[in-house]
């Protein structure tokens, strides 16, 4: 569609799920001006990175009850929950089109939850018409999406309805495993998925009231054998040297994360053995794979790579070990590493893994070069602005400008990385009113419920100086 620029500015707000989205909605004028673009946001997942921050199921039933009737914009959301259901492409919109029909269903709209049960029908009908010995695709969508659903059914536990579901719930993945034990691995995830929603206590009290069968029983045994492997799978620490001839042998696989893992047992002389090896090993690849180990967010080994190496491997001609020398760097604050970092951004150019070293090693004066790469970065510009906003959390080390805040908080896409903005905003006084009244739609439930709080503080504290 052709969009004006008023309707582009709707359409950027409804991608990145501000609340302005909503309070735009206002006029009479203003609602069938932006109908189109809330009935295509109905049909598409919208979430930058859902699996972080979630769907924007709220954000949408905010949209939709700007209207005086839901059914049209219902009759979308069911044709793409029922469609995306079987496809592997589509877990994501399926899941927000699963919420959104639930907020319906528990604010008394009666058709979406008869679509909610239905959806349940179709998709353990297709559950039980798979064959696991027949399966060629490397992914199957529907027992990720069953688990979504069943959790969404599940929200309202206190109910009569609720744990007549959670049983039916229960056997029908019980059955399941009873004839294929392929099927144990959707128990765990059901079970998971219903806990996220219900919490540890109200599953226990559903699973302790479920009638005994031999589907509840392979239900539970499945769960059981689920705690069994988990702790047996569990990779063994490994030493040093054991660790460099696993990556001569096969590279990193399986054991990226355990310089991380020594960090955190306090085993620093292995630590120190790995970083030994670094620094006498000749071959470029196992180099590099050596670094990638120490690049692991949190693993802080500052003090055990001699940065004059780092650096010069930064600037190696294999590609392989350059980068993985700024995965190093980029978790590294030192004069050195910010000069380095902005002296090539300046005479080569950004790349994502230099614009995150000088990101990390930030100050006030490098905000125009900042925002200049981040914009010259292509599909990763939202991905450097979302480094740039974890700078903005409060014990970060970093103080970002009151520009740099301003400038993120009016691009950013992710509603988590948003929030530690809008945190950091709010206690610098810098969030208006007009603001916070944007916030209190947002789709992050955080934002909301943080923009309420400012708004009735600020209210109370101007009721105080009007009455001394």
């Amino acid at each position: 569609m052709t969009l004006d620029k008023e309707s582009r500015i709707y359409r950027k707000a409804l991608l990145r799920g501000v609340g302005k989205c909503v309070t735009m909605l206002a006029t009479e004028t203003a609602r069938r001006k932006f109908r189109p673009l809330v009935e295509w946001a109905c049909g598409r997942a919208l979430g930058y990175d859902p699996q972080i921050e979630g769907s924007r199921a709220l954000l949408l039933y905010d949209l939709i009850n700007h209207y005086p009737d839901a059914n049209p914009f219902i009759d979308i959301v069911e044709k793409r929950f029922f469609s995306s259901m079987r496809k592997s492409d589509g877990h994501w919109l399926f899941v927000q089109e699963c919420e959104l029909l639930a907020l319906f269903s528990i604010n008394g709209n009666r058709r979406a939850r008869r679509i909610l049960d239905r959806g349940y029908d179709v998709l353990y009908g297709r559950l039980c018409r798979i064959r696991p010995e027949r399966i060629a695709a490397p992914y199957i969508p529907e027992p990720d999406n069953f688990a979504a659903l069943c959790e969404q059914l599940l929200l309202d536990a206190k109910s009569v309805a609720a744990q007549s579901m959670f049983g039916r719930i229960a056997k029908d993945v019980g059955r399941l495993c009873l004839r294929d034990a392929f099927w144990n691995s959707l128990a765990e995830s059901v079970h998971l998925s219903v806990g996220f929603v219900l919490g540890d206590r109200r599953l226990a009290a559903l699973v302790g009231r479920i009638e005994p069968s031999a589907e509840v029983k392979a239900y539970k045994a499945a769960l059981a054998l689920a705690d069994e492997e988990r702790c047996r799978t569990e990779p063994p620490t490994l030493g040093y040297r054991k660790v460099y001839n696993q990556i001569n042998e096969r590279g990193t696989f399986g054991i990226r994360y355990m310089v991380r893992r020594w960090r955190v047992h306090g085993r620093t002389k292995d630590i120190e053995g790995l970083a030994r090896l670094y620094r006498v090993e000749n071959d470029c690849d196992v180099r590099a794979q050596l670094l990638d180990m120490f690049s692991v967010p949190d693993t802080r080994c500052e003090g055990y790579l001699p940065l004059d190496d780092l650096l010069r491997d930064s600037a190696s001609e294999d590609e392989s070990l350059s980068r993985a020398a700024l995965g190093v760097l980029s978790h590294v604050r030192n004069t050195r590493v910010h000069d380095m970092a902005l002296d090539r951004i300046r005479e080569r150019g950004a790349s994502y893994e230099l614009f995150e070293v000088l990101a990390f090693n930030y100050q006030e004066e490098d905000d125009e070069i900042l925002i200049s790469a981040s914009r010259k970065l292509g599909g990763l510009s939202h991905d450097a602005f979302a480094v740039l906003a974890r700078l903005a959390e409060h014990d970060s080390g970093v103080r970002l400008s009151n520009r740099m805040l301003s400038h993120l908080y009016g691009l950013l896409h992710c509603t988590c990385c948003r929030e530690m903005c809008v945190l950091e905003m709010g206690r610098r006084g810098l969030l208006t009113n007009e603001m916070l009244n944007d916030c209190l739609h947002d789709a992050s439930i955080e934002i909301r419920c943080y923009a309420a709080r400012l708004l009735k503080r600020r209210a109370a504290h101007n009721t105080e100086r009007s009455n001394p």
